[in-house]
Parts: C-alpha cells; structure tokens; sequence
C-alpha cells in the first residue's frame, strides 16, 4: 500500500484505499470494510449525540440548531446512501477565514450578555458548531477524525455547563458506550494501516469475509461503555472533596418561572399557574403530617395603586452572620405571644430569577451557601448573590399560631408605623368596596372576627378560576367584587386585603407558593409553579402578621401520578446527589454506609444467636429421643463408625455394590462390564500385595507379559484374558472363573518370596 492509499484509508467515507489487482493491471477502489463503515458510523452518531445534549439546554436558538442538525442529517443519509456532498477545499477555507471577525462581531454584540463570562462561553458554542459543521463536509484523513472527536467532547462538555437536568445521565451513558466503539475501530483501522495490511489481510476485514466482527465491535464496545458507566458513580462518591459540589452554578439562563418582583401586576400568576415547572423543593425533617397547610413566603407587599402591588420602600438590612453561612433571624418584639412550633428542613431551590429566599414564615435560623442575606421591612429575605445557580439551604421555622380565643383579645391599638404603611389605600378606589366590608363585618365584635367574615364571604360567595371574565382592565378589583365573582388567588388575597384596610384593620399581600405536593418516593415536597400562591398577612399586636388565605380551593387540582413520583424522585437524587454532591455529603454518605454496615452485622449476629438457641434445642431434644431408646442409639452409632471407616478406604456406593455381589451373589452369574473393571482393579492389589505391581506406563497385556517368568503368569495371563475379552469385546466372564483365578494367584503368591 503507497502513501496514497494511506491518506485514503482515513476518509470519511469514501477514502478506500487503492489495492493493485494484478489480473485487471490497474488500480481499482477497495469497498469500505468492516471496520470502517463501523467506525465511521460510531464517530457520527457520537457527534449527533453531543449535539443533542447540547441541544436539549435550550441554550443554542433556532438558527444553530437547525444548521448543524442538517449538517449531522445530510452526512448521515449519505454515509446510509453511499454517497456525499463533497464542497470545494476553497469554499471551506474561506468561511474559515470569515469566521474569524464573525466571532468577535458575535462575542461583543450578538451573544452579548451581562456577564463576560456568559459572553464568551455562548460564542464560543458557536464556534465549537461551526467548526463541527465544517469537519463534517471536508473531514478526510485520521487527523480530521480526532477533530470530529474532539468537537464532540467540547460540545458534550458544554453541556454539562449549560444544563442540570437528569436527561444528562442518560445522554453520557449512550455518549461514552459510542465513544468507546469509535475509539477500538479507531485503532484497530489504524493498526492495519501501520501494518502495510496486505490484499489478503484487508479482505479478510471486509464485510463478505467477516460479516460478524460489526456485531462483535459492537458487544465490545457496549460492554465497555456500560462498565465505564457502572463504575463511574463509585469514583464520583468516592473521591474527595474539599469544596461546594462541582457542578453547582453552572445554570446561566435561569427561567422566569417564579413571578416574583419588586411589583405584582394582577394577572400575572395567571399563566405561571399553568406550568409544571419545579421551582424548589423541601426536605422534612420532621412529620410530612406537621406540613399540611404549610405557605411558602416569598415577598410580602404593601402598596397598592389599584393595579399593581409593590413596596415603596425598598432598602435591604443585612442580617449578620454568626458564622460563615449561618443566619439566626432577629424576632420582631410584637410577636413574643406566639406559641412555639418548630419546622426543620431543607429547601432546594432551582436556579431562577429572583433573589428570593423562600421559607415558612417566621424564620429563625437558616444556613446555606450564602455570602449575604438581607431582610427589607417587611421581613422577606433576600439572598442578592444568588447568581441564578441551584441553592439549597437550612431553616428552622417557628410556625406556631395563637389561639383564635388570643387574637379576638388582641388590641386594636396599632403602632404608628403599622397604620401608616398598612392602611393606605389607592386614590380612586371604588367606595363600593368600603360599604361591602361594612356589611360584612357589621356583627363583628373584635378585629379578629371582622378577618374570619371577610375571609369566610370570600371563599363562600366567589369562584375559584383561571379564566375570569368581565374584567375591567382599569378597575380589576369593582369587576372582581361586583360583577364576575371569579377569579384565582391574586383577586381574592388582593380584595380582602382592600377589605380589611377600609376597616382600619392593617394588611398586606403576600406572594409566594403553597405547600406543594408531597413525594413518597422522595419523601419530599415538590414545589411547581403552578403551585404559585397570593394571600394575605393581618397585623395583630402583641402577635405580629397572621396569615389568612382567602381563596377557595381548585375545582379541578392537578393530580400526580406514580410515574410522576419517580420521575420528580429520581430529579431530587441527581439534584441532592449529583449536582450539589460536596464534602458534607460525602461525610452522610459515609456515615450512612458505616450505619448500615452495623446494622447489617447486628442482625447478622442475632440471626446466628437464634440459630445456635434452635440447633442447642434440638440436640437437646435428640438427646432426650435417643436416651428413650439406646438401641437406636448403637445403630446410630455403629453406622457413624462405618461410615468413617469406609471414608478412610476411600470406598463409594459402586464399590460397595461391587463388593456385596462379590461375596453374596450366584457365582455363575456374568458380570458387568463394571463389575469387570473392579475385578480387575482387585485383581492387581492382590498382585500388588505380594510385590508383583503394576506400572503406570503399562497396558493390561504389558504386565501380563512381564509375569510370564513367575509362577503367577498363568492365571495373570487367563485373567488379562478375560478383561481383554469383556472390555472391549461381548464375552463376560463369569464371578466363579474370576474368583477361581485369584484363588490360584494368592495361593501361588503365599508360598513365593520373590518379586519382580
């Protein structure tokens, strides 16, 4: 094979090399052999699986998508087809060139970002698919391959930045089975080529010749790949960490899926209420029962214009830290009459767009991986260098509530900062609003009871749903309480709120999330946009906020399957697990596995123990039985002893047999072939015995031969005879020749000292 035939056997397709064929008398292209259409094909479908994965992050657009999908397509129906689209080395070699100030027109406005960082990553995925597009259509010889494979791992390797989702796992496994059957065809083709492989040598690999060796790379290549895959999980737990989980913070683009900000339009949660979206999710500590009813908060609001809700102050205070991460949250003084109820758990809050810290209200301690936590003046929490990247972090809530019996006596003398913040009202506010509070409350004797009337009328003479009707625009909230009598959670939080403000009870808006629902699976609770909550927080002294929610409950609630259990358990794994896996988790898991280790040999131990109690029972019983009867007992006995002492000859069943139709059967009986075999064998101790044996390397007839100068080489020789004649013959002897013979051979022996 010359050197051109060399640069030909790495293409990607059509490159075969060129073999002389000496009857034709000149150079005809060689079909691709096996390894090559299987190497070929491995090599595309793990660059079209990298882009998949890449892909699937959403991070790409249509544009990029749709060009190296096509590209990936039309190499693949060709390579089906066995054909090619071959462009022109100038054409490929401009665009490169043009890309160059494509890139930098891209890096500075067209992938422009906020972050630098975010810039240069998202150009860089395009350049990474260019380049990709371009190896497809010109790659030829082994160098180009090597690109191929190496744009697939940088496109595979973005991904991982650009998403967290489970679909990953799967994806990397098919990924590393593709990889390593592209890499043993990579180098099985490359050692022929280093091998000058003969005309011989490469039909011998090509498809006619060996039609199993696709399929054997593949079973190779398969349980190669999925070995890797097993055994890489063991390395990931096993390795040392000495920080934050490694792939925290890789999620740049976080959704909107909250709804939360500085202002609330109603209307908003609307469309968010719709969406299956995991927003976060929470890790009990304690009963999952002691969680029912529990809210979320998110940001309580104070200002209301008529459409809009929102805080006209927004400064933050830090909340000093008592030591790196950790937060005890300073109780507001006019909630010290509160009883005390606990809630201990973890949130695992998905990267979103707002700096948010959800929680069970009131909070008294929490620790994450926080630099910085802030609370604005109405006690929500904020965590301004989220980064939009997964958080998890620890609370302990105090969510115990005063008796209604407490906040009936409450006063109603509220501080000065209350009223003037909680009362106010928007300027052209329907007056039909205050005459409706009036009458609902008109029987009310204490503040708290006016709450539970306005509360109660609400949820008793309104509709819950998604698709209110008759809304005015320009006054959301007359339409809402005088015409409609519908609408979802927003209307209903926002018009008691109003409500109770006309009376001169304090009040706010509250956004934030209901308890969610809870996996058993996971044994967590999964908190879904959809789940996305508006209520209201009524101020009593010496008490604080108190929430009150006054929207009905959904007609139609949205149900989770079991399928749905799995699914949302198997993404808390990989989000607890995977993605925010660092040194304290690996001290659990190692705490956990020294936990079950123990229990594992405790149990051990106690089976054992209940073991030996039941076998010391029943030796006591055998005892009692056998004492009763003592004859049982020396049968027992004598059949132990004759069993060792068969044990210690070495005898088994066949010679037992042997030896009883020996002694006690009809001498005139034919023996088996069998029983030949074992007269044999007697046959030779008794020669043995008397000094005469028989050597390894000799046949039957041999030994027979070398005791013809003793006087036991007649019946020796009528005995080999006879063996001869049953072995491998139809005669057989009869048991009284046979004994006969060896009567005579032990007689002669007795009276012979010599030995041979």
């Amino acid at each position: 094979m010359d050197a051109t035939a060399s640069d030909d056997f790495d293409g990607l397709g059509t490159g075969a090399p060129m073999i002389h064929d000496a009857q034709a008398g000149h150079n005809s292209p060689q079909p691709l052999t096996t390894v090559d259409r299987f190497f070929n094909g491995s090599l595309l479908l793990m660059l079209a699986t990298s882009f998949v994965m890449l892909a699937l992050t959403g991070k790409l657009g249509f544009l990029w998508t749709a060009l190296v999908s096509i590209a990936i397509a039309v190499r693949l129906c060709g390579y089906a087809c066995r054909w090619e689209l071959q462009p022109p080395s100038r054409l490929i070699t401009s665009l490169t060139v043009l890309y160059i100030p494509f890139f930098i027109l891209d890096f500075l406005v067209l992938s422009a970002n906020a972050r630098m960082l975010q810039s240069l990553l998202n150009a860089a995925v395009h350049l990474v698919l260019f380049a990709t597009v371009i190896k497809i259509f010109s790659s030829r010889t082994r160098r180009d391959h090597i690109y191929l494979a190496a744009l697939s791992l940088l496109m595979m390797l973005a991904s991982t930045v650009l998403t967290i989702n489970t679909y990953f796992l799967l994806f990397f496994a098919i990924y590393i089975v593709l990889a390593v059957a592209t890499f043993i065809s990579y180098e099985i083709r490359r050692s022929i080529e280093l091998t000058k492989a003969s005309t011989a040598c490469i039909i011998l690999a090509s498809a006619g010749s060996q039609p199993t060796i696709g399929r054997s790379l593949g079973k190779t290549a398969a349980a190669l790949g999925l070995g890797i895959v097993l055994a890489a999980p063991i390395l990931f737990f096993v390795i040392p960490r000495y920080r934050s989980g490694y792939l925290m913070g890789t999620e740049n683009h976080p959704q909107n899926i909250t709804g939360f900000s500085e202002t609330v339009t109603l209307g908003d949660l609307r469309s968010i209420m719709r969406s299956g979206a995991v927003v976060f999710r929470v890790l009990p500590e304690d009963n999952p029962s002691d969680y029912r009813g529990v809210l979320w908060r998110g940001l309580a609001l104070a200002t209301f214009d008529g459409k809009h809700w929102y805080n006209d102050d927004t400064r933050l205070t830090a909340v000093p830290p008592v030591s790196y991460g950790r937060f005890i949250i300073p109780r507001d003084p006019g909630t010290k009459g509160r009883p005390e109820k606990a809630l201990h758990y973890k949130v695992l809050l998905s990267p979103i767009s707002s700096d948010v810290v959800f929680a069970a209200a009131s909070v008294r301690r929490i620790a994450g991986r926080m630099h910085l936590l802030t609370m604005d003046e109405t006690g929500s929490l904020h965590n301004p260098q989220h980064a939009f990247s997964p958080m998890q972090y620890e609370v302990v809530s105090q969510v115990g509530l005063p008796p209604a019996a407490a906040l009936s006596d409450s006063s109603e003398d509220y501080p000065r900062n209350i009223r003037q913040l909680y009362l106010r009202l928007p300027p052209d506010l329907d007056p039909r609003v205050r005459q409706l509070a009036e009458e609902v409350t008109s029987k009310a004797t204490s503040n708290y009871v006016r709450v539970m009337d306005v509360q109660n009328y609400l949820r008793d003479n309104f509709k819950y749903t998604l698709e209110p009707q008759d809304t005015n625009p320009a006054d959301p909230m007359g339409s809402f309480l005088f015409k409609s009598k519908k609408g979802y959670c927003e209307y209903f939080a926002s018009a008691m709120a109003l409500m109770l403000r006309t009376i001169g009870i304090p009040a706010r808006l509250v956004n934030g999330f209901q308890t969610g629902s809870y996996n058993r699976f996971g044994k967590d609770f999964v908190v879904r946009a959809r789940d996305a909550h508006s209520w209201v927080e009524v101020y009593f002294p010496r008490y604080g906020w108190i929430p009150f929610d006054p929207t009905p409950p959904d007609p139609h609630p949205v149900v989770a399957s079991d399928l749905d259990d799995y699914m949302d358990a198997l993404s808390l794994f990989w989000s607890e697990w995977v993605i925010n896996y660092d040194f304290s988790h690996q001290m659990q898991l190692t705490a956990q596995v020294e936990l079950q280790s123990r229990r594992l040999q405790q149990n051990a131990r106690h089976r054992f123990g209940l073991l030996r109690t039941e076998m010391a029972g029943l030796a006591l019983r055998l005892k009692n039985a056998l004492a009763a009867r003592k004859f049982l007992l020396l049968l027992a006995v004598i059949g132990i002893c004759a069993g060792f002492l068969l044990a210690g000859t070495d005898w088994n069943m066949k010679e037992l047999k042997f030896r009883w139709a020996w002694t006690f059967r009809s001498p005139s009986r034919p023996l088996s072939l069998q029983e030949v075999t074992f007269s044999y064998q007697r046959f030779l101790g008794v020669l043995g015995k008397k000094g005469f044996r028989k050597l390894p390397s000799e046949t039957p007839r041999e030994f027979a031969q070398r005791l013809e100068l003793t006087p036991v080489a007649g019946p020796a020789k009528e005995f080999t005879h006879l063996y001869y004649s049953a072995r491998y013959g139809e005669e057989r002897p009869s048991m009284a020749r046979l004994r006969g013979l060896l009567r005579q051979i032990s007689e002669v022996a007795v009276h012979t000292s010599g030995k041979l």
